[in-house]
C-alpha cells in the first residue's frame, strides 16, 4: 500500500457525520482485497473480516471513525449561506477558509471574512461567533436558492501537503489516518493464521457521539474492542501536551482502558521496537471506545492513539511513522493478544 496516496485519496473525500456514504462505500472497495468479509450496517459503519480458523476464536474489533466535522446550511441570505456546526469546530479558525458545499456536482465557496481596515474597536479584538459568519459562494440569491437546498452539509476543502517528507497535512486526519491505519494492519496480517476473529471498523457518527460504534460493537460481541483515534501532539503554542511525533504508540490507560489489555498493548510496543508513551485518560477519552466498551453485555476496551497537530482544523497533521507504528502494534497484538500470561 502506499499510504500517503491512500492517505490523499480518503482525507480529500467528503463525509461529515450522517453524509459518510461515499467514503463507506471507497473503504469497502479498499478492504476487499485485504480481507476475507466485508459487510456494511445500516449506519454505514463498514467492517472489514479475517476469519481465524479456530471457530471458537476470541474477537478482537478494531475501530477507526471515518466520519469528519463539517457544517450545515440553515438558512440563504442574498446568496450567502448561514450554518451551523457538525462536530466541535472552533470558530476562531474559520474566517478566510475554502470550504466546499456538498451539492451535486459540489459548489466552492469562501467562509466570509471582515477585513481588518473595516474593523474598529473591540470588534477587531474579537473573534467572530458562528452566526456573524457566511459562506459566498458567488451567486445570486435566486441561483444559490435554485441549486443549494436547506440542510446541504459543507466541509473544509484544503488540499494535502507532505511535509518535510515524513509529516502529512491534511483536513480529515481525523479520523481518516487511521482508518489508513486499520488498512495497513489488514496488509500487515493479511497472509498470516490469527488465534483471533479480527474485526476492522471504519464507524459513523463519531464526531456527534460515536453512534456508528455503539451500533458496532454490540452487534460483535467482542473480547477486546480497540479504539483507533487521534490525540494531541506537542507543539510551541500547546506546551502542556505530553505526546509527541516519533517518540511511541500512545496507549491509554484509564478507566476507559481495561488495564491488563493496556499493559498488554504497553508491553508488545516495547518488544517490537515501536515505543509506547502512556497516555493518562482519567474519564471520557472522547473516542469510540467509551460506548463499545459497555455495549451489550460489555467488552476489554483500549484506546491507541496517532499524534496529531492542529486538530480540528482543515491542516491536521501526524508524522508518517506514527501511522506505521500503529499498524504494527496492532498486528502485533491480533497475533499474540495474550502473550506469556496466557489468558
Amino acid at each position: 500500500m502506499d499510504v500517503v496516496k491512500t492517505l490523499e485519496e480518503l482525507t480529500g473525500m467528503h463525509g461529515p457525520s450522517g453524509f459518510e456514504h461515499k467514503v463507506a462505500a471507497r473503504v469497502a472497495e479498499l478492504m476487499k482485497p485485504l480481507c476475507d468479509e466485508v459487510e456494511t450496517d445500516s449506519l454505514l459503519n463498514v467492517r472489514g473480516i479475517k476469519h481465524s480458523a479456530n471457530p471458537n476464536a476470541p474477537k478482537l474489533l478494531v475501530s477507526a471513525h471515518m466520519d469528519e466535522i463539517g457544517f450545515m446550511v440553515t438558512k440563504i441570505e442574498d446568496g450567502f449561506l448561514r450554518f451551523r456546526t457538525i462536530g466541535g469546530i472552533d470558530p476562531r479558525v474559520l474566517p478566510a477558509r475554502e470550504v466546499e458545499v456538498m451539492t451535486e456536482p459540489p459548489l466552492h465557496g469562501v467562509i466570509t471574512s471582515v477585513p481588518p481596515h473595516l474593523q474598529t474597536g473591540d470588534a477587531a479584538k474579537t473573534a467572530f461567533d458562528i452566526s456573524q459568519l457566511c459562506i459566498d459562494v458567488g451567486l445570486s440569491d435566486e441561483r444559490a436558492k435554485e441549486l443549494i437546498e436547506v440542510g446541504t452539509p459543507v466541509v473544509y476543502s484544503e488540499k494535502a501537503m507532505v511535509l518535510g517528507g515524513k509529516y502529512y497535512s491534511s483536513k480529515t486526519i481525523d479520523d481518516r489516518g487511521c482508518v489508513v491505519m486499520m488498512l495497513r494492519v489488514l496488509e500487515l496480517v493479511k497472509d498470516k493464521e490469527l488465534p483471533v476473529e479480527l474485526v476492522m471498523q471504519a464507524s459513523t457518527q463519531e464526531e456527534i457521539g460515536s453512534k456508528g460504534a455503539q451500533v458496532g460493537a454490540y452487534g460483535e460481541a467482542p473480547t477486546w474492542a480497540i479504539a483507533a483515534d487521534v490525540t494531541h501532539a506537542v507543539t510551541p503554542d500547546a506546551p502542556n501536551v505530553t505526546v509527541k511525533f516519533g517518540k511511541g504508540v500512545p496507549v491509554c490507560t484509564g478507566p476507559n482502558a481495561t488495564r491488563k489489555l493496556a499493559k498488554r498493548l504497553a508491553a508488545i510496543a516495547d518488544e517490537i521496537g515501536v515505543g509506547v508513551q502512556l497516555e493518562v485518560t482519567p474519564s471520557h477519552t472522547g473516542t469510540d471506545a467509551w460506548p463499545m466498551q459497555v455495549a451489550g453485555m460489555g467488552c476489554a476496551s483500549g484506546v491507541i492513539s496517532l499524534p496529531l497537530r492542529y486538530m480540528h482544523t482543515p491542516i491536521e497533521e501526524i508524522c508518517l511513522d506514527d501511522l506505521e507504528a500503529g499498524a504494527k502494534l496492532i498486528a502485533e497484538f491480533a497475533e499474540d493478544p495474550y502473550g506469556k500470561e496466557g489468558k
